[in-house]
């Protein structure tokens, strides 16, 4: 008996590529039989599979000789579609709190579960609706220890010193981004109450990364924008009408750190998920969820809404505190100057070369002295306080 095949796969392999499926099939085939299996055995075996629901994509159970390397256009082109799949179906359940369909509660709990739903189902989409076309998944080898010590006392003296040139920048970037991403937590707009503790925090952190590099695991630190989201996601929030324009308020947080420590316990039993079912989630499922996280950030971004502004006309702009006591010169000049340096640093951060990545800290520590030096010569101080303050 053939192997069942679906319709929408065929589709890409055939206008989208152009080459017979067929061939793909006979070559699998032949090397298995390469193997001593008869055919009648390999298409039983298939079978079996494919008729489990437990089978996985065909990449991640087969046993035999690997296939033939996928056509890289219907990759491409199918990976955009999930990506953006993901993107457009998370963003709508986020959304949906705001639609008049079903109970509070009910929109309330779609909104909240927007991430995991729509990476659940586009990895089943993938995974199983286009088995035969290769995605990119987790590389991970269970071969392999995670928690063994790097031979470091091989390491020469050169290697050390270049070494403590990087920890030392890569501290940098660490203070830095943890006091950024407290302050922008600890606003006086999201209305906490508990007092803050950057120092121990900061400690915490340095003392966990300490540990992590003696195994060579990845550091964790105060990431942007998924502290302030968390914030978010435990707030009370109200929309409210000023002049004709909604906005959104944060009444107030229910402060714990109890929801930080789940997630991180989470993240640790996800261990006990591979290589399986981590590896049905595909790369472009990951990449949509990414950008939903940036999408999800721009909401309340001051930054994002005064670019939005060189689109608006002067009759619409919101009745924001800046637009209120700023002229619409001087913001546009401050607007410009952001963007300019926001480019700048995406330039280092993002560049290929990988020395250009290692003085991004310095890059930001040399914003500031702009900040407090050359910006007040070009855009008075009094103006610029008030674009940087929030109320």
């Amino acid at each position: 008996m053939a192997e069942p095949r679906w319709p929408v796969s065929i589709v890409f392999q055939k206008y989208y590529y152009g080459q017979n499926l067929e061939n793909i099939y006979a070559y699998s085939s032949s090397s298995v039989n390469l193997l001593g299996l008869s055919t009648s055995l390999n298409s039983s075996l298939h079978s079996a599979l494919n008729s489990s629901l437990l089978a996985g994509p065909p990449e991640l159970t087969s046993g035999g000789s690997p296939a033939p390397e996928p056509p890289a256009r219907d990759t491409a082109v199918l990976s955009l579609l999930i990506m953006l799949g993901t993107l457009w179906l998370s963003y709508t359940l986020y959304q949906f709190k705001k639609s008049p369909y079903l109970h509070p509660y009910m929109r309330e709990i779609l909104s909240d579960c927007a991430l995991p739903i729509s990476v659940l189902t586009f990895s089943l989409i993938c995974s199983y609706g286009f088995r035969e076309i290769k995605m990119g998944k987790f590389r991970y080898n269970p071969s392999e220890s995670l928690f063994e010590m790097p031979e470091m006392h091989s390491l020469s003296l050169a290697a050390i010193s270049s070494a403590m040139g990087l920890g030392f920048l890569l501290s940098l970037l660490f203070f830095i981004e943890q006091n950024l991403v407290a302050a922008l937590a600890n606003a006086p707009e999201n209305r906490l109450v508990k007092g803050t503790a950057y120092h121990w925090d900061l400690l915490l952190i340095a003392i966990i990364n300490t540990g992590l590099s003696l195994f060579g695991l990845p550091w964790i630190h105060a990431a942007y924008p998924h502290s302030p989201l968390h914030v978010r996601a435990l707030a009370l929030v109200e929309e409210r009408v000023e002049n004709g324009h909604i906005y959104e308020t944060i009444v107030n947080v229910r402060e714990t750190r109890l929801t930080t420590l789940g997630a991180s316990i989470l993240v640790g039993f996800s261990l006990l998920l591979l290589p399986f079912p981590l590896q049905w989630i595909p790369k472009p499922v990951l990449y949509g969820l990414f950008l939903y996280i940036a999408l999800t950030s721009i909401d309340g971004n001051q930054l994002c809404a005064r670019m939005a502004l060189l689109l608006k006309d002067q009759t619409s702009y919101p009745p924001t505190h800046y637009i209120r006591r700023v002229p619409q010169r001087k913001i546009h000049y401050f607007t410009g100057l952001q963007v300019l340096q926001l480019l700048l640093l995406c330039a280092f951060g993002m560049s290929t070369l990988p020395y250009m990545k290692m003085i991004f800290p310095l890059i930001m520590i040399v914003m500031v002295p702009i900040r407090y030096n050359l910006l007040p010569r070009i855009i008075e101080a009094k103006y610029l306080d008030a674009m940087d303050a929030e109320h």
